[in-house]
């Protein structure tokens, strides 16, 4: 009913168990969030027909848009925007060898979230995954995820999960850029495995290992361009081998002896730093190093340490959480909302926004604790309607929302719809290092005349600002640029942002030191033909992990560089993907003002710039 009346929505699930015998499509834009003092559960009892034998049955599949009556259902793809799962378990019963808990071949603003998979003798719990898998807890099954590319070609991001006693691997992947923080693997064969003759690009931080019988990280494709490696601090007991490469194409003579397995040292051990794959040591000057190389820092441990606590806050607790409708909020994006969310924030520290389209026509000022909570981005949206006044001149930047500065502001699950105001940001963000961006969406413009010049910024971080930005889409193409950061040493932390469709630059730091990108996406499509991927002027101590940038097949002129450097020193990059579906890509990855020297190559494992 929620795709039949308005294409995007919330499926409520109250607490209970509720027993599943045949598969649920989940059509594109649709979330399913439980709610109860206890989550409600999903229940493959045993020997369910369909899933008792043969080839996998999936008991969530999420699809594309739902075809019109006679037409063939569709996997989801690269188009299955703002789908998802959240707050709900799923138990597999026994006798259900075929059962997967969820296919899940999404794209942007899609996650599994909050979630429990008691697999037990199933045979997964999710395949080909998309974007975000965030606080998951896997247990049994043949394997907890197996994926291979993205519907996207995107990377995915699997944050702060447990996987616990599967038979066969914990994670099976290839060419999903997959990016791994604060997991803990424990009791199986393997945690990691590159599916046979593929490559990945896989970046793992923060995670433990523990009794993993056989190989802990199973890698192919030694000297593949794509097979770009990086590990830092993992931790491992009772792990007798570290990380092997199989099935590497070529003689083994010719890859290192120490290289084709690494055993670990003593009970418990510390992987402080890996990398393999290319290496490109002070790239955009005269004394550039170029190598194909694997580098290990290790050292043994007395005991293992906990998992590192994630690096952003929990929601407020729901009895807090006020209703902006209830204090008079129309959401028809006619009604003006401004003074109704002004007084909210005044009298109130946690405000939930609920499906709606909420017309504002001036900035609101969030107080230093103020929380902004959707559910739902696409169907939650702040708008400013064409030549909203204090909006339209470019050169007088205006924000529709603005954290104060060392706030601990959350934000989540909102939209911005900006219409033709030349002078617009969507959010000026000046909150501190324990602050919270998370589910956010820019929207795209209905008017291609208007491109970069119909807005000026999506999300602009500055004069201090910093804190934990995840899961965000910026399309917005009448904006400048998606992403600004400039003016500040505070701390950030980006994960999975995919900024798209801009004509001069996707993202742009200026003097900003201490900012580290988790799993940062690109893109340029006709009209974008000038854009660059990313801008550094005046940086320090930035770090970019799988950083994927991508032209389409309609970009129909060359651009000489992706990343441009100026007066940008202590730059670290961990897996660099510069590709096109068409015959531009960008030319060359690093063009280095400074030097005027470029660093051609576009597959790069590690690369630092002085």
């Amino acid at each position: 009913r929620v795709q039949e009346t308005s294409n995007y929505g919330i499926v409520f699930i109250p607490q209970g168990r509720y027993r599943l015998g045949r598969t649920v499509n989940v059509w594109r834009g649709i979330r399913l969030i439980g709610y109860g003092s206890q989550r409600p559960v999903l229940v493959l009892g045993p020997d369910t027909p369909g899933f008792d034998s043969g080839a996998e049955k999936y008991m969530i599949h999420f699809r594309d848009a739902r075809p019109q009556p006679g037409r063939p259902l569709g996997d989801a793809r690269n188009t299955t925007f703002y789908s998802g799962i959240s707050n709900i378990d799923i138990e597999i019963a026994q006798r259900n060898p075929a059962a997967v808990a969820i296919r899940f071949r999404v794209a942007q603003l899609s996650s599994l979230k909050h979630m429990d998979f008691r697999i037990g003798s199933g045979r997964g719990a999710i395949e080909n995954i998309g974007n975000v898998i965030e606080d998951c807890r896997f247990f049994g099954g043949e394997y907890a995820i197996r994926t291979g590319r993205t519907s996207a070609g995107w990377q995915a991001s699997i944050l702060d999960c447990v996987f616990d006693g599967q038979r066969r691997t914990a994670i099976e992947t290839r060419e999903a850029g997959l990016t791994v923080l604060r997991c803990r693997f424990r009791q199986a064969p393997h945690a990691i495995v590159v599916s046979d003759g593929g490559d990945e690009q896989l970046f793992v931080k923060d995670s433990v290992f523990e009794d993993i019988s056989n190989t802990g990280i199973i890698v192919h494709k030694y000297f593949d361009p794509r097979t770009q490696v990086n590990f830092e601090d993992l931790q491992f007991s009772r792990v007798p081998v570290f990380f092997a490469f199989r099935d590497i194409g070529v003689p083994p003579s010719r890859v290192p002896d120490e290289l084709q397995q690494i055993r670990g040292e003593s009970p418990a051990y510390a992987i402080r730093h890996f990398a393999h794959g290319l290496h490109i040591e002070n790239a955009g000057s005269q004394d550039a190093v170029r190598k194909l190389r694997t580098v290990i820092e290790r050292f043994p441990l007395q005991s293992l340490g906990p998992v590192p606590a994630k690096d952003f806050p929990e929601l407020p607790p729901q009895r807090s959480w006020v209703n902006i409708a209830e204090l008079g909020a129309k959401g028809d994006g006619i009604c003006d909302d401004t003074a109704v969310f002004r007084k909210a924030i005044a009298e109130h520290k946690a405000i939930y926004v609920p499906l709606g389209r909420y017309r504002l026509t001036d900035t609101l000022r969030l107080k230093n604790d103020t929380a902004l909570i959707g559910l739902h981005p696409m169907a939650t949206e702040f708008v400013l309607a064409d030549s909203t006044p204090g909006f339209e001149a470019a050169d007088k930047p205006k924000a529709l929302i603005e954290t104060p500065p060392g706030g601990t502001n959350i934000f989540t699950g909102i939209g911005f719809s900006l219409g033709n105001n030349p002078g617009a940001v969507a959010l000026k963000w000046m909150a501190g290092k324990h602050s919270y961006l998370d589910d956010v969406l820019f929207s795209r413009g209905g008017n291609p005349a208007l491109k970069g010049k119909g807005q000026l910024y999506g999300l602009w971080v500055t004069h201090g600002g910093g804190g934990t930005f995840k899961n965000i889409w910026a399309p917005n193409d009448l904006a400048q640029n998606g992403l600004y950061v400039s003016d500040t040493t505070t701390e950030g932390r980006v994960y999975q942002a995919s900024i798209e469709h801009h004509t001069s630059v996707e993202v742009k730091l200026t003097n900003v030191a201490n900012w580290k990108f988790y799993a940062l996406q690109t893109e340029e499509n006709a009209g974008s033909e000038k854009a660059m991927a990313l801008d550094l002027e005046s940086c320090r101590n930035i770090r970019l992990a799988n950083l994927f940038m991508y032209r389409i097949r309609a970009t129909a002129e060359p651009h000489p560089f992706a990343i441009r450097l100026r007066n940008s020193s202590g730059i670290l990059f961990r897996g660099v993907h510069n590709f096109s579906g068409g015959p531009f890509p960008f030319d060359t990855t690093l063009f280095n003002m400074d030097t005027g020297l470029y660093t051609a190559q576009h597959e790069i494992a590690y690369m630092t710039v002085r």
